[in-house]
């Protein structure tokens, strides 16, 4: 009984932490490609249900990619529709694993584990080459997995033997309902569906259960799987969440259809695996199980997606996210992969350009119509502006320690600078304001003249915004040069009016105490145009990864 015990915690924790590994090192070895063939080539349901099959297959763990949809999704790189694809696909690809083992089964391939396992030691250890010792990993992790399946195969006359695991399995796992809960508990343990389904064949092949309570554990695996993906949506936003519950519904709904015909099920997996391997045991039968019904949920599931992400955004709500007060697109899952995160901190930045607008409107429509609630709209969205400062701060920071080419070096310091421009107009804003509270608290007055000037100053202002916001997604030449020129216009304008206001002062048109307001307004005009100013040549240079003078004789005619 020792021996059993002793055979099994040592097995299981061989085979689960081969698997991991085994993923672990083909994620590394194929990680660029994999996070590029994610967020490129998935514009459709159905590429996308392929290349999470693809990928999936690849690195061996549905988790993974799940996980990195998720990330890509809560930072605005990828839509719902795409991301359920490569659930589709990922929980398809997740199952050649299960394969594997069965393969194993029934060829000895636990016999070479140990060789295995030398031989990717030997690569790891000696290799140079970061992807070739990835790979190296990777090995280490199949020859771990097989041992892990070897220690748990000479256990199996123990099993075989022992009553009171007999009885256990024939009075509680025979139970279907029973056995879905026990496979969703394991799997959402352990973090993988592949070392469950692993530790079902041994018990098949000992006898101890028959297929369709290994059946019914396999479903319960797939529910427990969806673990991973829900802590990962926790800190996400709506689009994250709806990710992470695409992939939980899609697999209990599964689960459901299949345990309403589970004893149909099981004939159709009988029938499948005596026709395609006239020789294989029950361990063939549980890893066909779970490929077969995977594929049958994804055949049922393909055709309605649109309506299922309509299910989804129905269900799962959430309120406007400009205004949510904290960062919504940064995560720490897109790390590893730094054109997915400056993607997502340039869809911060953005919000805070647009927030920033926002605040510059209702500001000036406080002074045009008198209305003070404007203002407390204005103070809500800068406590967001500076958040989304300290936010993206931290987060470029922490991608600057880990290793990154030249250019993206450049980038970091780029994205940095944006924000803190962009906090800088929220201030410059804030105290507008300030001032207008005032004005309207103390009941001044500004002349229609003032007022005229202030619209117009307005107008090119917020052109500006407009301009940056569409650089900041994509690179411009004409709106470089345009926000360039409107610059020196506000810069000439506000020259202009503030020779108005002593002209206006000098004739007696104008109370001095509005005319202080006017003239601070106007300065604080300059300023932002300023900050415009600089974040558009930003997006110009640096944030393309290009070093570039910051004096503003570099945005030339002969350059743009």
């Amino acid at each position: 009984m020792r021996d059993l015990i002793f055979g099994l915690i040592g097995g299981t924790a061989l085979l689960m932490y081969g698997v991991d590994k085994m993923g672990e090192g083909l994620e590394k070895a194929s990680g660029e490609m994999m996070k590029k063939m994610l967020s490129i080539l998935t514009g459709r349901v159905w590429s996308a249900f392929f290349v999470g099959t693809f990928l999936t297959a690849l690195v061996q763990s549905s988790t993974a990619i799940t996980v990195l949809t998720v990330g890509f999704v809560n930072a605005g790189l990828m839509k719902l529709p795409q991301a359920v694809g490569i659930i589709y696909g990922a929980n398809i690809g997740t199952t050649i694993t299960a394969q594997l083992m069965a393969f194993s089964f029934n060829f000895k391939l636990t016999e070479i584990a140990l060789p295995v396992l030398g031989i990717g030691f030997t690569i790891g250890y000696f290799s140079k080459n970061k992807t070739v010792k990835n790979f190296g990993e990777a090995l280490m992790g199949f020859g771990m997995m097989f041992l892990g399946l070897k220690i748990l195969n000479q256990g199996i006359p123990f099993m075989q033997q022992s009553p009171t695991l007999r009885y256990f399995f024939e009075t509680y796992a025979s139970n279907p309902f029973i056995g879905i809960l026990l496979g969703a508990i394991a799997t959402a343990m352990v973090h993988s569906s592949a070392a469950t389904v692993g530790l079902v064949m041994i018990l098949g092949q000992a006898g101890l259960l028959d297929l369709t309570s290994a059946v019914a554990i396999m479903l319960g695996d797939n529910i427990g799987t969806c673990i991973t993906a829900q802590l990962a949506s926790l800190s996400g936003n709506i689009h994250a969440r709806r990710t992470a519950w695409a992939h939980t519904l899609y697999n209990i709904f599964g689960v459901i259809i299949v345990a309403l015909i589970l004893p149909y099920f099981v004939r159709i997996i009988e029938a499948t695996t005596l026709y395609f391997q006239p020789n294989g045991d029950i361990g063939s039968q549980i890893a066909n199980s779970h490929t077969l019904f995977n594929v049958f949920s994804a055949l049922v599931f393909l055709p309605i997606t649109k309506y299922y992400v309509k299910f989804l955004e129905t269900i799962i709500k959430g309120k406007g996210l400009d205004h949510e007060p904290q960062s919504i697109y940064l995560d720490k899952l897109l790390m590893d992969t730094p054109a997915a995160a400056f993607k997502a901190t340039i869809s911060e930045i953005i919000r805070g350009a647009e927030l920033t607008k926002a605040m510059l409107n209702n500001a000036l429509d406080a002074l045009f119509d008198n209305d003070i609630d404007k203002i407390d709209l204005v103070n809500k969205d800068e406590e967001v502006v500076n958040q989304l400062q300290k936010d993206i701060t931290v987060y470029m920071v922490e991608l600057s320690r880990r290793p990154l080419s030249d250019p993206d070096s450049i980038i970091v310091h780029a994205m940095i600078t944006s924000i803190n421009n962009i906090e800088r107009m929220g201030d410059h804003i804030s105290d507008v304001a300030r001032l207008v509270e005032g004005k309207i608290n103390r009941n001044l007055i500004f002349s229609d003249a003032a007022i005229d000037e202030l619209k117009q100053l307005k107008e090119l202002v917020i052109w500006m915004y407009d301009n940056t916001i569409i650089l900041l997604k994509e690179k411009n030449i004409e709106l470089i040069k345009s926000t360039a020129e409107l610059e020196d216009k506000v810069d000439e304008l506000c020259r202009e009016l503030a020779n108005h206001h002593i002209m206006r002062l000098e004739a007696g048109k104008c109370n001095v105490e509005s005319g202080v307001i006017y003239l601070d307004i106007i300065n604080h005009f300059e300023r932002i145009a300023d900050h415009i100013y600089k974040v558009s040549l930003l997006s110009k240079d640096e944030l393309q990864g290009i070093a570039r003078s910051t004096d503003k004789s570099t945005v030339s005619m002969t350059e743009v």
